[in-house]
């Protein structure tokens, strides 16, 4: 693929054509009539001769003769379809042979079509252009794949492949190569105050500044929104570092003029080293990945180096693996669905009528992974959305599925991260849900972290505000995380304050959360909300929180979450789903 994109583009020029043939007059006879059609030559006696041909020029079409001395022309065009250039160029064999068993073998040797001897020169004409322009149309439909339409640079696909080729080729990797991913700081200001048109522009010039900026043979992609990648061969890391402060400095110090105003942007960069061993192609766009978040996190417009032995880049990069773990799960329904009991403390007997809806993830091996695995990843990069959508689906999907009077179910608790407090898409998406399984909105209870909430007030108050009004209840979940909770929390209408469960899980053996706990449970009862104490994992923690007055309790000394399947061991018949 790589040789299809980098080969000349003969769109303008005339396109070369190379012809072998033994005999010379039938040598001579086509090169005449091949430059009389605007086309030009390059001839050959020999089948050899041919193929060490190409092996130095780049001819857009080829013409073999059959039968050739030292190299006939089937064995010839196999040699040539070797070289990585000549794996897609037409062939097209001159034969006097007309049977099936040799138009069989050419074919299969690479031919891609062939004309008898004698020859009928219109018949040659009309060839020859029909597979040149089918030659123009597939490579125009590979740049077209292999190219960002925005800026004409190779796309991330393309990218992808090459850096792949490299990491796969010893006597390429053998060499001390860097790659670089880069991030841009400040395109958002200019894409949001001035419309896409502006971010687009902004684009194409700055991708026109990379590429000028660097060598002739480096390779620059731009690999989606506001992300490039370059590929330095031939670069050890002193001089990879060079490159990449050079490639900063240039963003720095370019102007973006659009209507009557003007912008500066920065560059995030970070730079892998490829020193000879064998590396996963993963491997090498997460560490890029990492260094270069690294690189933002710092303060941005910054150049950072991934090294192994930096803890916070192992740890980002650790965290970047689970995002094609998480998108692939995602796609191929590797999630699940468990339920924990939510007990009123009063009374701890009976079938559970309040649960809590978590999720888990089933890897590749079929092993259950916990959500303090990939959560943190998924918040990071943006995927929490994805995942609340896949829970908020499932969950209702299960409840809509509940036999209307045969389960005592009062409460269903579903989380919702920060990241779909500002989905302006949630709201309708969670009517929607409702409606399309037909699921009472008493039932459902929407969790809501209390630091989520505080960092998106007024997008939290109107969804909390529309959803309540249709019937749903909210719980702040993780209360006493914030500085200041209590401030905040009369103006939040929420029905349930979840109290978070480093405070209760040391209650019986620390006063200080022994004090903690009993004041958020008297705040909340005085403003009208139920109280639930996570984290209740023994005896003791639930007798001390039974004695302040809490309302519900959760955690393992109570109940251990059971996957869905189970609910039906407590009686309640599920309807089988279409």
């Amino acid at each position: 693929m790589s040789a299809v994109l980098q080969s000349r583009d003969n769109g303008a020029d005339s396109p070369l054509i190379l012809i072998a043939d033994d005999d010379k007059a039938t040598r001579v006879l086509l090169r005449r009539v091949m430059e009389r059609e605007g086309y030009k030559v390059v001839a050959a006696e020999t089948g050899a001769e041919a193929v060490r041909l190409c092996e130095s020029v780049s001819a857009d079409l080829i013409l073999l003769d059959y039968i050739m001395p030292e190299l006939d022309g089937v064995d010839a065009c196999a040699r040539i379809r070797t070289l990585e250039r000549y794996k897609a160029t037409p062939v097209l064999m001159i034969t006097s042979l007309d049977d099936d068993a040799s138009i069989h073998r050419a074919l299969v040797c690479g031919a891609s079509d062939y004309v008898t001897k004698p020859i009928l020169l219109p018949v040659l004409r009309q060839r020859v252009r029909h597979l040149l322009a089918s030659r123009r149309a597939e490579r125009f439909m590979m740049h077209l794949a292999y190219h960002d339409s925005l800026t004409a640079l190779p796309n991330r696909e393309y990218f992808h492949q090459r850096l792949s080729e490299v990491l796969a080729d010893p006597g390429i990797r053998a060499g001390r190569h860097a790659v670089m991913y880069i991030d841009l700081d400040q395109f958002k200001i200019v894409n949001d105050t001035c419309g896409h048109s502006a971010g687009d522009q902004l684009l194409r010039q700055l991708a026109h500044l990379l590429q000028t900026t660097l060598r002739q043979d480096d390779l620059v992609a731009r690999l989606g929104g506001d992300e490039f990648g370059v590929l330095l061969l031939d670069c050890d890391m002193d001089r990879a570092c060079q490159v990449a402060e050079k490639l900063r400095e240039a963003v720095a110090g370019f102007r973006f003029f659009w209507e009557s105003r003007i912008f500066t942007v920065g560059a995030s960069i970070g730079v892998v080293p490829i020193d000879g061993d064998s590396i996963p192609l993963a491997n090498v766009l997460s560490a890029a990945d990492a260094a270069c978040y690294a690189a933002k996190d710092s303060g941005r417009n910054q150049v950072q180096v991934y090294r192994p032995e930096n803890e916070e880049l192992r740890r980002r990069r650790t965290e970047m693996s689970w995002v094609n773990r998480i998108t692939r799960a995602l796609d191929d329904g590797r999630f699940r669905l468990r339920y924990q009991p939510i007990v009123a403390l009063s009374s701890c007997a009976g079938p559970p009528v309040h649960f809590e809806m978590l999720v888990s993830m089933v890897d590749e091996n079929g092993l259950i992974i916990g959500p303090d695995a990939f959560i943190p990843a998924a918040e990071r990069y943006n995927l929490m959305p994805s995942i609340d959508r896949w829970v908020i689906d499932s969950a209702l999907r299960f409840v809509g599925n509940l036999p209307a009077d045969a389960h005592p179910l009062q409460t269903c608790c579903i989380n919702l991260s920060g990241s779909s407090l500002t989905d302006e898409q949630l709201l309708p998406y969670i009517q929607g849900k409702l409606v399309e399984y037909g699921v009472s909105p008493r039932l459902v209870c929407f969790e809501i972290t209390e630091t989520a909430t505080i960092a998106n007030m007024n997008r939290a108050l109107r969804l909390i505000s529309e959803l309540r009004a249709r019937g749903c209840r909210f719980a702040l979940d993780d209360f006493g995380t914030g500085l200041s909770s209590f401030a905040y929390l009369k103006h939040l209408p929420v029905d349930f304050l979840k109290i978070d469960g480093t405070f209760v899980k040391n209650i019986a053996r620390d006063p200080v959360n022994l004090a903690i706990v009993k004041a958020t449970n008297e705040i909340g009862h005085a403003l009208g909300i139920k109280t639930i104490a996570e984290y209740v994992e023994d005896a003791e923690t639930l007798e001390a929180v039974r004695n302040l007055g809490v309302d519900y309790g959760q955690g393992f000394g109570i109940a251990r979450p059971q996957p869905l399947e189970t609910f039906q061991l407590h009686g309640y018949p599920v309807k089988e789903t279409a």
